[in-house]
């Protein structure tokens, strides 16, 4: 159960991680903790192969099935605290707004701007990032365009954070303990590459003497 957790938490980091695609992440997971329990209950624990093979080899199934019951049942009610069941269908217009239904809560300027979106072959044809595609949308409509983002542009994991306190880490040791790390940081934690060849392109060479 612990590598299942360790794989939703690693399907959950990253930079281009957005709320939408961490509801549609909570939403699988918690259907898999509803089908891991019925089958567990039902003797098969399939899904957990080094559990399986343990349980068999020390043939402790009638002890260890019970607890994991028990475990998962408990798992699903933390999760259903901390993430509380919401419709799938929430985030749909900002997924594919070419499909999907306006909210219920839009605007009539919104409606008027996603009916104007909605048949724009155009960008339908395009093939971007989620968060670049509404970027591109707000020039245009920007009532639709500001609302998407709203939801797609806050951090939705902890993930930078992460980085960030693990470069300082790297950082500053305990032979560098009074180093300011200001700029060391900055560098570590940048998504910017740089552009080395620009730069020496712009700087004359000096002649060997």
């Amino acid at each position: 159960m612990f590598q299942k957790l360790n794989e939703l938490n690693l399907q959950m980091q990253g930079t281009n991680t957005h709320l939408p695609q961490l509801a549609d992440k909570i939403t699988s997971f918690t259907r898999k903790l509803e089908m891991w329990e019925q089958k567990v209950k039902e003797g098969n624990i399939d899904s957990f192969e080094s559990l399986k093979s343990f349980t068999e080899v020390n043939k402790l199934q009638n002890t260890v099935i019970p607890c994991m019951t028990t475990h998962i049942s408990a798992l699903q009610e933390h999760f259903q605290r901390y993430f509380p069941v919401q419709d799938p269908a929430k985030y749909d217009w900002i997924r594919d707004p070419f499909s999907a239904a306006p909210p219920a809560d839009f605007s009539t300027a919104e409606q008027e701007q996603f009916i104007d979106v909605t048949p724009d072959s155009t960008m339908r044809l395009q093939s971007k990032a989620l968060a670049a595609f509404w970027i591109g949308v707000e020039k245009d409509y920007p009532l639709l365009g500001r609302r998407a983002l709203a939801i797609l542009l806050p951090f939705a994991t902890s993930y930078l954070c992460e980085i960030g306190f693990s470069a300082v880490a790297s950082i500053k040791t305990r032979y560098r303990s009074k180093l300011d790390t200001e700029h060391e940081l900055r560098v570590a934690v940048s998504q910017l590459h740089p552009r080395f060849e620009r730069i020496r392109s712009t700087k004359q060479a000096h002649p060997s003497h």
